[in-house]
């Protein structure tokens, strides 16, 4: 069965790499929208954590990099937002930071707990994490930790919620597969709204119940797995009690307080390795 999982995990792994559309705006882009039509919020989407060079690659990023990152960050005045305040901002409640930038990890690896948890807390910053409840169903039970491949199980997916530091929201329960019927939380070319409304309902209410039941808390953020979704995937989510949506479009988010569609197609800047931190981050407008 582990040998089973290992595979399993590989493969989705692999097939994160199909995005839908990306759209990049430039750095006067930015600069513009963020004076005349809201406030400019950068998202960084990091997945799998290693201390091996020879592992890293476009969705693994080393531990001395990602240090690297967060000293760059810290360095030049950024404050990492959590999921409340950006709903308390998109309700008129708070304000955000004036360097103000998401940090996001998707796929839920163990090494958002072993690696990521120490550095933001010595850096001072938090992040939201993507769970899959049945990944962490299946690593509770195995309790295997190699971290070459080991996805969170319950335990330290209610330490991290309870941290502060870490806040674990949902990436499905069982969504994260990519078919050649499916991918991930999109809906198949021959279902109707209704049926794909009951399947994503489902999903959504499978991995509320496992969240409330091993941490205490429901999830009210969804990372779309592979940035797959919808033009209803939204709508059905609302009224499962999501509050917004983050996708794998590579942009930089206008956010305005008077509107709150756009809490459902939050953009995020893959990170990969290789590209030092200045590089990276210049593309956001950050530096």
């Amino acid at each position: 069965m582990i040998t089973k999982i290992k595979v399993s995990y590989l493969f989705v792994a692999v097939a994160v790499a199909v995005f839908s559309t990306v759209s990049v705006f430039t750095m006067k882009n930015v600069s513009v929208l963020s004076v005349q039509d809201g406030v400019s919020l950068p998202i960084v989407m990091y997945h799998q954590l290693t201390k091996s060079e020879s592992r890293a690659g476009r969705y693994v990023l080393t531990v001395e990099q990602f240090e690297k990152d967060l000293k760059f960050l810290k360095n030049n005045g950024y404050e990492t937002v959590t999921v409340k305040q950006l709903l308390d901002f998109s309700e008129g409640k708070a304000d955000l930071p004036p360097k103000a930038i998401m940090i996001t990890f998707d796929d839920g690896c163990e090494t958002l707990y072993s690696y990521a948890l120490p550095l933001l807390q010595e850096y001072g910053f938090t992040a939201v994490g993507f769970a899959v409840g049945a990944l962490a169903d299946n690593y509770t039970e195995l309790d295997d930790h190699n971290l070459n491949y080991s996805c969170l199980n319950w335990a330290e997916i209610k330490e991290m919620c309870d941290s502060g530091i870490i806040d674990i929201q949902s990436h499905s329960y069982d969504l994260h597969k990519n078919t050649a019927s499916r991918s991930g939380a999109k809906k198949k070319k021959d279902e109707t709204f209704e049926q794909y409304s009951e399947f994503l309902s489902a999903d959504a209410a499978k991995m509320k119940e496992k969240m409330i039941e091993n941490t205490g808390k429901s999830p009210v953020a969804f990372a779309y797995p592979f940035g797959s979704y919808s033009s209803e995937s939204a709508d059905i989510l609302k009224k499962c009690g999501i509050e917004m949506a983050f996708t794998c479009e590579e942009r930089v988010n206008i956010i305005k307080k008077a509107e709150s569609e756009w809490l459902f197609r939050l953009g995020r800047y893959n990170r990969p390795h290789g590209v030092s931190s200045e590089s990276f981050f210049e593309k956001m407008g950050i530096g």
